[in-house]
């Protein structure tokens, strides 16, 4: 890991991280197009549940992406609400950053008042095509089963 990255790409961080919550966003309004619009057209994800055989994916390409987790997202009977933290730049220069982000996954519905259902984090690549950034990869690591 690097020292990090200078105040120089304050902006390009910021960008970058609009990715992550427009995904969690459009995850979580079942805004397809949004979350898909954060792929690059080739674009990989998946993810695992630590210390488990629990995984999903790895799914290639934005449109396989979209229908995978658009299947997930209404299979659920709840709604989920993504929260970002403590973003960490692992890697970032003008056309490439690879991003990690701690994710508390909290459900709300059915009756139920709102809750914490499981941590993780998530591993972001991404870089910038044509003056835009979009994501290479993201990969989650969850923390229990849900």
């Amino acid at each position: 890991m690097s020292n990090g990255p200078t105040v120089a790409y304050k902006g390009t961080r910021q960008q970058i991280l609009a990715l992550l919550y427009e995904y969690s966003w459009g995850y979580d309004s079942n805004d397809m197009p949004l979350m898909g619009g954060t792929f690059k057209e080739g674009g990989r994800t998946g993810g695992v549940v630590a210390n488990s055989t629990i995984g999903w994916g790895p799914w290639q390409g934005r449109d396989e992406i979209v229908s995978q987790l658009s299947a997930i997202r209404c299979s659920q009977p709840d709604r989920r609400r993504h929260v970002l933290t403590s973003p960490i730049f692992e890697e970032l220069s003008e056309s490439h950053a690879v991003v990690r982000v701690y994710l508390s996954l909290f459900s709300y519905g059915n009756g139920a008042a709102p809750h914490l259902v499981t941590t993780g984090e998530y591993v972001m690549k991404a870089s910038k095509q044509d003056g835009v950034w979009l994501m290479d990869l993201l990969e989650e690591v969850l923390e229990s089963a849900f």
